[in-house]
């Protein structure tokens, strides 16, 4: 399409370039163009919180508040002016900021190129803040075993990013930790004198913030921001190890409040503006420790141990009742400041984006948001446990959180309309991607359960389970998840074909589908067959199923090598080698030893003797299947 754009384009004039060479629009700046085949639109800047898009006698028009407000209004005018004559459109801006959290902690580090794509399609959809979660992957350069072989951000990427997320209009905001979740970093000797557990740094040490700063010092360097996550969530164990040796018990609240102001002077020294996770502030409230404890109530001597110069982070993945957020929203306002809201994208799930998970959470929480005057908010996409699935599974849930920050209520057909335009894809193509844990059986919670459940994960137990301890066999059996997986996996075939340039997304989760529809159930016939001494039945099994189902995991590895090095750096690619390999050897194995008992050289199979035990799940005890989200706990009972 041709357009020709004049009138209050200061604010974007160095991102018009990269958006239109991405969509595929030729758009002129000059002061005249005469072109008959032009689109010719008049944009207006205004401090109004809306958007305003329309065609009346040939001309648009265009009013926007933020620089990413006209990419977005950009693409709305695109999108309509390709089937209407004349139309116009009004959205009212209910959040500031809305945004977007990557992991890039959990072994998948995304390519920069494909960080830029990720930010073109934010600005598409209206989103403007984009958080990196990087523990110890962003480049220190007076420590080289921060981020060593882990794929790390060098500055000059960070620096680039920043440049092109500017661009855009969206702010690139570091997102790191300053307490826990450093494990990765912690395990070598070079960093014991800031260790107090394996994960959590000592508290009080000088060698503490002097190495702080250091992370500081290096993210005031890179981003042009000036804000800052600073992580501080989860920290259960603060205070339990080297620094009990040493100093004593000290309350876990004491210690959090100490750590953190030390914390905020080095952020102010920097001119930054900090923000952390809630969540310890309502563990340490709570006598069972829980975040989500309905029972505490927040009050001022709560709020007297929140500094005024952090905003808090309330992150929920979870709940499915706009009333439970709006409850936890309420305490959070409670601690003396208005909170930011952390959604979640279920891409941690196992292997595969969980959508029906996402939709209810999201459309509970924003609910929630809107009615209580929240104006920031991002979601979350983690990638738990060795990021088995790809982030990019989630576009659906970025369009679905930036149609809430532009609509009240987001209807089921503009949602499909804006997704149609701002990537390529069919949204119903994305619906099938994020199906894997959804076969006929599955929990649903009911909405207004006053807890919280995370789903059920089945395809990630059944790929990766030994197929002679078969730890999850007694969920699986006489499911019919053979035949879901096979038939998923037709769906996802067809479904590649209407996902546009995002086709890719699809490969992976149909090859998983096509080992399923041999796996999920193997095991169990396996042991059924041996159990009742059927020769011939254990004879097909071991000697036509097995080699189908290496021949099949063998594609699934080389799809997932494929995709893993066109979207992330090749750091971390290395554990799924070794969990595909290990699966494929005990596949082999599993063929010698029945063989060897079909031959009359061993009397027995121990591993198949074993009684099959429910798997003792504290999530959705009484469901048909459970949740397990670690590798290591899925393929063995012994040490790994």
């Amino acid at each position: 399409m041709d357009i020709h754009l004049k009138g209050d384009l200061e604010a974007v004039s160095e991102g018009i370039r990269p958006f239109a060479h991405y969509y595929g629009l030729n758009i002129e700046t000059g002061a005249v163009c005469d072109m008959a085949s032009f689109w010719h639109i008049r944009v207006q800047q205004s401090e109004q919180a809306k958007i305003v898009v329309s065609l009346q006698s040939g001309t648009g028009f265009i009013q926007y508040q933020q620089p990413v407000h006209f990419y977005r209004a950009l693409g709305l005018f695109v999108e309509q002016a390709r089937s209407r004559d004349s139309f116009q459109l009004h959205e009212t801006i209910y959040l500031d900021r809305i945004g977007v959290m990557l992991d890039c902690s959990r072994n998948a580090v995304i390519r920069t190129d494909r960080v830029q794509t990720v930010l073109v399609t934010m600005a598409a959809m209206g989103l403007n803040t984009l958080m990196l979660y990087t523990e110890d992957t962003y480049e220190i350069q007076e420590d080289p075993y921060f981020g060593y072989m882990r794929g790390r951000y060098s500055r000059e990427e960070i620096r680039e990013l920043d440049r092109f997320a500017q661009s855009l209009g969206i702010e690139l905001i570091p997102c790191i930790q300053t307490l826990a979740h450093l494990a990765t970093y912690l395990r070598w000797d070079t960093a014991q004198e800031v260790k107090d557990t394996a994960d959590i740094l000592m508290v009080g040490a000088e060698q503490t913030y002097a190495w702080i700063e250091k992370r500081l010092a290096a993210c005031a360097e890179m981003f042009s921001s000036r804000r800052i996550h600073i992580g501080m969530d989860e920290a259960h164990w603060i205070g339990r190890g080297r620094y009990l040796d040493q100093h004593g018990f000290a309350p876990s609240s004491e210690l959090m409040t100490r750590h953190l102001q030390r914390v905020l002077d080095l952020t102010e020294s920097y001119g930054m503006e900090p923000m952390m996770w809630s969540d310890m502030y309502f563990r340490m409230a709570s006598p069972t420790g829980d975040y989500y404890d309905r029972s505490v109530a927040m009050t001022s001597a709560n709020a007297a141990n929140v500094p005024s110069k952090v905003r808090l982070v309330y992150w929920d993945y979870y709940h499915e009742n706009p009333a439970c957020y709006i409850h936890y929203l309420q305490q959070h306002a409670q601690l003396g400041s208005e909170p930011i809201f952390a959604g979640g994208i279920w891409t941690f799930n196992g292997i595969g984006v969980h959508y029906p998970k996402t939709f209810r959470t999201t459309e509970a929480a924003m609910q929630a948001c809107k009615q209580q005057g929240i104006r920031e908010a991002f979601v979350t996409l983690w990638g738990d446990d060795g990021a088995e699935t790809n982030l990019l599974q989630g576009l659906l849930g970025l369009q679905l959180y930036a149609e809430h920050g532009y609509a009240n209520q987001v209807a089921r057909d503009r949602l499909e309309a804006r997704f149609q335009w701002c990537t390529g894809a069919e949204m119903q193509s994305f619906m099938e991607l994020g199906t894997l844990d959804v076969p006929p059986g599955v929990h649903v919670p009911d909405p207004d359960h006053g807890g919280w459940l995370e789903p059920e994960n089945p395809s990630k137990y059944a790929l990766w389970q030994d197929p002679l301890l078969g730890l999850f066999d007694k969920h699986v059996e006489e499911s019919g998840l053979d035949t879901y997986y096979a038939g998923l996996a037709d769906r996802l075939h067809a479904a590649g074909t209407r996902a546009g340039d995002w086709s890719f997304l699809l490969k992976v989760p149909e090859s998983i589908c096509r080992v399923l529809s041999v796996k999920s159930e193997f095991g169990v016939r396996l042991r059924t067959a041996y159990m009742k001494l059927e020769r011939e039945q254990l004879n097909r099994l071991a000697n036509e199923t097995l080699p189908l189902l290496i021949d099949l995991l063998d594609q699934l590895r080389e799809h997932h090598y494929t995709e893993w090095m066109h979207c992330n750096k090749p750091f971390g690619w290395e554990v799924l080698d070794l969990r595909y390999g290990g699966l494929r050897a005990r596949l082999e194995t599993t063929g010698k030893r029945v063989n060897a008992w079909l031959q009359g050289k061993v009397d027995s199979l121990p591993e198949l003797d074993e009684k099959r035990l429910r798997y003792p799940s504290a999530s959705n005890a009484d469901a048909r299947y459970v949740r397990c989200n670690q590798y290591r706990h899925i393929v063995t009972a012994n040490v790994l």
